[in-house]
């Protein structure tokens, strides 16, 4: 066997020619490769963060009671609808009185799936309940509309903004919301009702 000898020129010289192109690729993308990369990662981030969490404020709504009266909607049952929307377009557009409710949330339901909730609930004159918690735990939402089919027409209001709870009364004739006076001790909630989606 025969010894081998490497002088410094030509060590130097290996270095110094190119590597093989496949190995040049492994070893350092090109930048543009980065960047466009990074891009498409970015907008993949952000659009699930849209997805996921949606602008609308977290709701806190606390106790909602729903009293009717012996005598409630001329001695008829009431049937009322929660909404909750989390699209400040449709936010606007239920706020208009001219905009019909019942007729219509079918319709709406099915053109907002992702923005809108919609929970059927029904009382009795002479009973008090109480909304479940579980239709506004975790929910976000910028408007919560509860509209009334009642037997002199059809009533809507809000209560998103109840945070201490508050209670829906339904009279002989109309209906009044009433947010919780937050001086006043919070009284010992009803049983929940049946509100269906």
């Amino acid at each position: 066997m025969h010894p081998v000898s490497l002088s410094l020129s030509s060590l130097s010289g290996a270095a110094n020619r190119p590597r093989p192109r496949a190995l040049h690729l492994l070893a350092a993308p090109p930048l543009p490769v980065l960047v466009l990369c990074l891009s498409l990662s970015l907008s993949l981030s952000l659009s699930a963060c849209s997805v996921l969490s949606p602008g609308a404020p977290k709701l806190k709504l606390g106790d909602v009671r729903v009293l009717a009266a012996p005598d409630a909607n001329r001695n008829s049952a009431v049937v009322f609808e929660l909404a909750l929307v989390s699209d400040p377009a449709l936010e606007q557009r239920l706020m208009n009185p001219a905009e019909k409710w019942f007729g219509a949330a079918a319709d709406l339901a099915a053109s907002y799936p992702q923005t809108l909730r919609v929970y059927h609930c029904e009382v009795t004159p002479g009973q008090e309940l109480g909304l479940p918690q579980r239709l506004f735990e975790g929910q976000r939402a910028y408007a919560v509309f509860v509209f009334a089919d009642l037997a002199d027409g059809e009533r809507r209001g809000r209560i998103e903004a109840w945070g201490e709870g508050g209670a829906i009364n339904f009279a002989r004739t109309g209906w009044s919301l009433t947010p919780r006076d937050k001086k006043a001790a919070a009284p010992q909630p009803p049983p929940p009702m049946r509100c269906d989606s």
